[in-house]
């Protein structure tokens, strides 16, 4: 009798254990079952001066969502080339012994597969071989590829270099002088498809209608768009009752009004404000995952120097319906008490009404400041040469209500990057308190 019941107990025990097994085993799992599994593409050859694209393709082979949390290159490849970008992906890295991880935060699910474009630019010739890693779910997965390219010089300087011209009287034995490998300069694509045009629209009956108008630049691939603050709210008790966001497709045309977005920050003091697309144009909500938007990286405003070139693009009163170009240098830095760094960056560049919140970029293509204001910084300082000469606000008359339009020497303020990482960072707590963690770029190194 008492083996009986013994077995019983025994065969219970495990019907139990089974069942919970089924039931809240999943459940229970603190670790990710499966790997991840990668694999890259990388030409054999890169021409120093070039950019080169690295395909790792990663592939979520566990039975959960994970975070890819690093792409760790190893110390060899950076001694001989810069990395340029990754997509999707940040630039901010950390250092370890033999590797250099760059942060990605991106989220797989179950079974998904994703390209992850690495760019990089050789600086000199080399024959590198190494292994790329892949970090995953908080280091528990992390899984390697190997792979060899061969950095040579441009065709035409490795030609020149080889070229020696004998002396016709051999009586002495020439010294001869290689010139020095010099880095090939890389092109500035102009980033127009990251500037667009913000319309505040208020309601009159049922229908909403043009307030007015100004630029702002995406500095994320997911939507998250920096303006002025003055844009987004003129006043502290007036607020518009929509933004509408056009996307610059074609800088020849007017951009298409494609998306409603929401302020997340503003800052009225240093009149800058973040915000994020929320709605596409038919009022219908966007995953901000897949709208992979064209983004401007983020510069570094301190390192801007006096005569450095600007350029400034967006999309002002005077400039019709499409996009515009000015170009300028930095004349110089506005300090107040209540900051530690210039709060302006002084500039030749013409800005007019329209122009502000957009952006305004160095010779490399990256976003340094904001177009804020006329004049040369100074809230008790006069508009320089400034006058209402254009029907501005499309009313069919020239008078008081129309923007100013410079049109002499003239000196404008910009509000310098720096200020606005601050709130660029804000933004990205606030929506990843609203459960949306969405990778957002870092500002890429200075070359």
């Amino acid at each position: 009798m008492v083996l009986a019941l013994i077995a019983m107990g025994v065969v219970t025990f495990a019907l139990v254990t089974i069942a919970a097994y089924f039931l809240f085993g999943e459940r229970l799992n603190l670790s990710p079952k499966g790997t991840i599994h990668t694999y890259i593409q990388s030409p054999p050859i890169a021409t120093v001066g070039e950019d080169t694209p690295l395909i790792l393709t990663v592939r979520n082979d566990t039975h959960e969502y994970i975070s890819i949390d690093e792409i760790r290159l190893p110390k060899s490849v950076l001694q001989s080339a810069a990395v340029v970008s990754i997509l999707p992906g940040t630039l901010n890295h950390t250092d370890y012994e033999d590797e250099t991880g760059y942060q990605i935060g991106f989220l797989m699910g179950p079974g998904d597969q994703r390209e992850f474009e690495i760019t990089l630019l050789p600086r000199q010739t080399d024959d590198i071989v190494g292994d790329l890693k892949v970090v995953a779910a908080n280091g528990e997965l992390q899984a390697v590829s190997g792979f060899r390219i061969i950095f040579e010089m441009p065709v035409a300087q490795a030609a020149s270099e080889l070229t020696v011209v004998p002396s016709p009287e051999p009586t002495f034995t020439p010294e001869i002088i290689l010139p020095t490998p010099t880095e090939s300069p890389t092109p500035v694509v102009i980033p127009y498809a990251a500037v667009v045009k913000i319309t505040a629209k208020l309601k009159h009956s049922s229908y909403l209608r043009d307030a007015w108008s100004g630029s702002g630049s995406i500095v994320s691939p997911d939507g998250l768009i920096l303006t002025n603050a003055h844009l987004v709210t003129p006043g502290q008790d007036f607020r518009p009752d929509a933004w509408i966001i056009s996307i610059t497709e074609d800088p020849a045309l007017p951009p298409p009004d494609l998306y409603y977005a929401e302020p997340i920050v503003i800052d009225e003091d240093l009149d800058l404000a973040v915000l994020q697309i929320i709605k596409d144009i038919k009022q219908k909500p966007v995953d901000p995952t897949t709208l992979n938007l064209p983004y401007v990286p983020l510069g570094d405003s301190s390192q801007l120097k006096l005569g450095d070139p600007l350029i400034i693009l967006g999309y002002p009163g005077i400039g019709g319906e499409t996009i515009t170009l000015t170009r300028g240098d930095v004349g110089g830095f506005t300090i107040t008490g209540k900051l530690t760094e210039p709060a302006f960056i002084k500039t030749s560049a013409a800005i007019s009404g329209g122009t502000s919140g957009g952006m305004a970029m160095d010779q490399y293509g990256r976003l340094v400041a904001v177009p804020t204001q006329l004049g040369y910084g100074q809230r008790s300082g006069e508009l320089v040469d400034c006058r209402v000469i254009a029907d501005t606000n499309g009313d069919g008359d020239v008078d008081q209500r129309d923007v100013c339009v410079p049109v002499g020497g003239f000196i404008n303020a910009l509000r310098p990057i720096n200020l606005a990482r601050p709130l660029i960072e804000q933004a990205r707590r606030i929506l990843e308190e609203q459960n949306n963690p969405y990778p957002y770029p870092e500002p890429s190194p200075q070359p």
